[in-house]
C-alpha cells in the first residue's frame, strides 16, 4: 500500500511538471509571428512558419509561438518575463520592428530607432543571465502601394509622413538595420528575413517585384504561406538551432 502512495505521488508531481510550460524554444514577436492574418485570408495553419518549424522539429524541440499582433517591442517589455524568461526555454527567436516603425498622424514612428535598439539589448541581455540564446530576425519588406482600393500598406498609412524617410519600405529597413547591427554587436545568430525575401523574389525591391513574388499578402506587410516557407528555410539554412 505504501509504495502504491509513493507511485501515485511520483505520478503527481510529473504531471505538475509537464503543465508548467517549459519550451524548448519560445517565438517571440508580433502578427508575423503569431500568424494574425491566417485566419482571415483562409490560409492553412500548418503553413505558418512556426508551425512548419514545430512540424519539422517534432519529437527534438517543443515550440511556444508567443506572437502577439500590433505589438512593437515595447509593448514585449512587458510581457518577456512571463512568455519568455518564464518559460525556460533554451532559444528564443525575437522579430519585431514592423510595428515599431509605423509613423502615426503626428509624424512620429511608435517607437523611436533609440528606444527600439535599447529594447532588443534587454531582450538579448535578459536572456543571456537566464541560459537562453536569442536568435534575432529582420522583418519582412514592405509592399507600399498607392492607397488605393483598400491594398497595401499606404491604404493604411500615409504616404506623405514617409516621403522625407525614402518611402515606407526603406524606412522599415532601416529599423532592420540596427537590428543586424545589434546582431553583430552582440554576436547573436541573425535570421534576415528582409534579405532573403529580397532575394527569392529575384533581388528587386520594388513593389511590381514583391507582390509578383506571392511572398506578401494584400495588407503589404504580412507575409504568405510562400513567405512564411521563406523564413522557415532561412532558420534551417542558418543552423541558427544548433549553435
Amino acid at each position: 500500500m505504501k509504495q502504491i502512495c509513493i507511485l501515485f505521488l511520483l505520478v503527481l508531481v510529473t504531471a505538475g511538471c509537464e503543465g508548467r510550460g517549459y519550451e524548448d524554444v519560445v517565438a517571440f514577436g508580433d502578427s508575423n509571428t503569431r500568424g494574425s492574418n491566417w485566419n482571415y485570408r483562409d490560409y492553412p495553419k500548418a503553413q505558418q512558419w512556426v508551425d512548419i518549424l514545430k512540424t519539422a522539429e517534432r519529437g527534438n524541440l517543443d515550440i511556444l509561438n508567443a506572437g502577439i499582433g500590433g505589438q512593437t517591442t515595447e509593448d514585449a517589455r512587458l510581457r518577456f518575463e512571463s512568455d519568455v524568461l518564464d518559460q525556460k526555454p533554451e532559444y528564443v527567436f525575437i522579430m519585431f520592428g514592423t510595428n515599431d516603425a509605423a509613423i502615426l498622424a503626428q509624424g512620429k514612428p511608435r517607437v523611436s530607432k533609440t528606444r527600439f535598439k535599447e529594447n532588443l539589448t534587454y531582450f538579448i541581455e535578459e536572456s543571456r543571465k537566464h541560459k537562453i540564446k536569442p536568435i534575432l530576425m529582420t522583418c519582412i519588406p514592405i509592399i507600399e502601394g498607392n492607397g488605393k482600393h483598400h491594398l497595401f500598406y499606404y491604404s493604411r498609412y500615409k504616404s506623405s509622413v514617409f516621403q522625407s524617410k525614402g518611402g515606407a519600405r526603406k524606412w522599415h529597413n532601416s529599423y532592420n538595420d540596427i537590428t543586424r547591427e545589434v546582431a553583430k554587436n552582440l554576436n547573436v545568430p541573425l535570421v534576415d528575413n528582409w534579405k532573403n525575401f529580397i532575394k527569392a523574389e529575384g533581388g528587386n525591391e520594388t513593389d511590381e517585384a514583391l507582390i509578383q513574388s506571392g511572398l506578401i499578402d494584400p495588407s503589404g506587410n504580412h507575409m504568405t504561406p510562400k513567405g512564411a516557407r521563406i523564413i522557415f528555410e532561412g532558420i534551417k539554412d542558418g543552423r541558427v538551432l544548433q549553435q
